[in-house]
């Protein structure tokens, strides 16, 4: 059974202090607008629906289904439902985006050799980052695309039947550039400002996860939703304004309400929620606070671990494994049992990993990346495990070229696309079964 980590008042007490150190009242979210306002709501275009025959659910706590289960460790399916492109014009507005699984990053369509060959490699639990803007109508109705829907839940239907337990997301929808500004709709920035930009913003957010939950309403506890992605305002995971932090509580609590109030399995079904930007220091904060449900002990916490960022994302650094990096992921990693894990909170790292670092002019410098992305992964996967979080590796499909290389497996045939990706995806799996 959870147990509360801070007294309310404590907690309440927390944000309002730090608000007005920051001299963040003014921008604090307007507190009218209830998960009934939006949820209530009748479209002028009906809501997709799934013919899905309902399958039993259990009554375990989230803690007991991950653990009896054997839920050790995942991999995303990313830069696929969640690819986008969007331009912003110069008023800082999105004015065109495109989404879908072989847009802009290349990755061919999710077919059922990959979900099973996932499953083959000894992976438990699979991410699938969805962007749902670009099948979003205009508001009020906020109609999502049965056809995109219909494409996700065969997707899901790939997993299950390669024994997959899945995770589905809102993911780039609350994306924001640094230099950019803001690319998608859920717009932490500026639903932190006003209230109409709150109350806007809010009322899509409930319209969207309502129609997502109603369609996937019948589907069993393997199917796990997660609130959102990283929401930030483009200081990745720094922020200065806890007007925002209150608003991401706010929106998790409205995620809740909205998928217990669709009734059936979404009554008992397991949700997972993150702090600001998906990040560890945020979850691990005083003013962090878990929604409240009318279902106990079904909430999942998350959050992302690509530390160092120098060797993790950006691929300059191209050590690790010294005495002192392998301390710090224990450092990092301590905290989140001591205070979730400990009280039967379950915690799942949603994304990390390393990326693939190439020297075709440096070959020493290339094989040291090598042999420390080596000794990382494995380290990071077994030091999950040691502290009871279960970790899910970012797959991305990319190996070569430009960007951020974290693919491992082929997505054409869910085969490692090489045999160092496969020596990799062995030590990660070794180190947490």
């Amino acid at each position: 059974m959870q147990k509360k980590l801070f007294p309310i008042a404590l907690i309440i007490f927390v944000i309002i202090g730090a608000c007005a150190a920051f001299s963040c009242v003014s921008s604090k979210p307007a507190v009218n607008l209830t998960a009934d306002d939006a949820f209530a709501f009748t479209p002028g275009v009906p809501d997709a629906v799934n013919n899905y025959p309902e399958e039993p659910m259990g009554n375990k706590t989230a803690f007991d289904y991950l653990r009896d289960e054997r839920i050790f460790s995942g991999i995303n399916i990313g830069n696929t439902f969640d690819a986008y492109r969007g331009n912003i014009d110069d008023d800082g507005n999105l004015v065109f985006v495109e989404s879908g699984e072989t847009v802009s990053w290349g990755n061919p369509r999710v077919n059922q050799a990959l979900l099973d060959g996932i499953k083959n490699l000894g992976f438990d639990i699979v991410r699938i980052p969805i962007t749902w803007m670009g099948h979003i109508g205009e508001g009020p109705d906020y109609h999502i695309s049965e056809l995109f829907l219909k494409r996700v839940a065969e997707v899901v239907g790939y997993a299950r039947n390669a024994g997959l337990k899945v995770i589905i997301n809102l993911h780039h929808d609350g994306a924001t550039d640094t230099r950019r500004g803001d690319l998608g709709w859920l717009a932490v920035r500026r639903a932190s400002r006003g209230q109409d930009e709150f109350n806007k913003i809010t009322f899509q957010y409930i319209r969207v996860w309502k129609q997502i939950a109603e369609y996937f309403k019948n589907y069993g506890d393997w199917l796990i939703f997660q609130s959102f992605n990283e929401p930030h305002d483009g200081n990745w995971g720094g922020g200065g304004d806890p007007g925002q932090f209150i608003t991401l509580i706010r929106w998790n609590q409205f995620f809740v309400d909205t998928v217990r109030a669709t009734g059936g399995n979404n009554e008992k079904r397991y949700l997972m929620v993150a702090a600001y930007c998906n990040d560890r220091r945020q979850l691990l904060s005083p003013g962090f606070m878990m929604p409240n449900d009318t279902t106990p002990d079904k909430i999942i916490l998350s959050y992302h671990y690509y530390d160092p960022y120098d060797f993790g994302i950006a691929g300059t650094r191209s050590s690790w494994g010294t005495p002192a990096d392998k301390q710090r992921i224990e450092d990092d990693f301590a905290p989140i049992k001591e205070r979730f894990i400990d009280y039967n909170i379950p915690v799942i790292m949603g994304e990390c990993g390393a990326v693939l670092q190439l020297y075709p002019n440096d070959p020493a410098r290339e094989e040291l990346a090598r042999q420390s992305r080596r000794e990382y992964l494995p380290h990071i996967f077994a030091t999950a495990k040691k502290y009871g979080i279960i970790p899910i590796y970012w797959e991305n499909g990319l190996a070569a070229g430009t960007g951020e290389k974290f693919g491992l497996i082929d997505r054409r045939n869910g085969q490692p696309n090489s045999r160092e990706s496969e020596a990799l995806i062995t030590m990660m799996i070794n180190a947490v079964k």
